[in-house]
């Protein structure tokens, strides 16, 4: 399985013929690296900007139209409204998902949870007032971010994915849903319903110690983390995390499973699947 990192939460996974692209958003997303005729199955999680802001617009520039054909777009049925508001794929390539849901595309068998998002703010009244200085000291920037999700479907359901491929292979993209605030009882259901070799997830530096005790009850054999919001994150001047260093700690913690940190554009990684 080929894993290609392009930023905020973008990520494709090509295996079994099929591309299953999470979250394509923002400029380094191009038609070119997305694999000629190959079946596509475009999952958004969530309405918020960086994840569902970009992807109408990339369906409808004139670059995609030989690729149409090809695309399936899976969300919740308020995201797929808004990004295919204009008509611009076919009612059979619409998938809308709910918790539970799941569906057949090209072999691959999508499956469908809720999880809920992680928090804005960092915990401690000093640590959020300091959050919140940063943000203020940058209005304008702020302004325009806030205005990204005014016609987006910023309340649509939180969704994740599971992915079980024909040759057995499974994958579970978390997304932002792994932090300190994650109840154990969803984790738990999550791993008994849908147990999965390969786990994708967002990191944020006040989450890192109660990550791994979610990864220790999923339990997959190879981890893929990266950073959803670090360019929001260097403009305001916030604390991030070294991901490659975290990697190597949760190596040593869970010394049988894989850790690769994705933290950079266009990078890509091979899951021993």
């Amino acid at each position: 399985m080929q894993i290609q990192y392009f930023g905020w939460s973008a990520i494709t996974l090509q295996h079994n013929g099929v591309l299953v692209g999470f979250d394509l958003y923002g400029d380094d997303v191009h038609w070119s690296s997305l694999d000629g005729d190959m079946p596509k199955l475009f999952c958004l999680t969530h309405g918020h900007p960086e994840h569902a802001g970009s992807l109408q617009a990339f369906l409808e520039s004139p670059e995609a139209r030989p690729h149409l054909p090809h695309v399936h777009l899976l969300s919740s049925a308020e995201v797929i409204r808004h990004i295919n508001r204009n008509g611009i794929l076919s009612p059979e390539n619409l998938h809308p998902l709910d918790e539970g849901d799941s569906v057949t595309i090209a072999g691959v068998k999508v499956s469908t949870f809720r999880w809920v998002h992680m928090p804005l703010l960092p915990p401690g009244l000093r640590e959020k007032m300091e959050y919140i200085f940063q943000l203020l000291t940058h209005p304008i920037d702020l302004f325009r971010i806030g205005t990204l999700g005014l016609s987006l479907p910023m309340n649509a359901p939180q969704l994740g994915f599971h992915l079980t491929y024909p040759d057995g292979t499974t994958v579970l993209n978390y997304s932002e849903g792994v932090h300190r605030l994650t109840r154990a009882e969803e984790v738990a259901q999550v791993a008994k319903s849908l147990p999965a070799d390969v786990l994708l997830f967002a990191v944020e530096p006040d989450d890192a110690e109660a990550i791994p005790r979610w990864v220790e009850m999923l339990n997959p054999k190879d981890v893929y983390i990266y950073e959803a919001h670090r360019p929001w994150r260097d403009l305001f001047h916030l604390p991030f995390i070294d991901l490659e260093d975290y990697a190597q700690q949760l190596s040593k913690r869970f010394p049988a499973k894989t850790f690769s940190p994705l933290v950079r554009v266009g990078m890509l990684a091979e899951a021993p699947v």
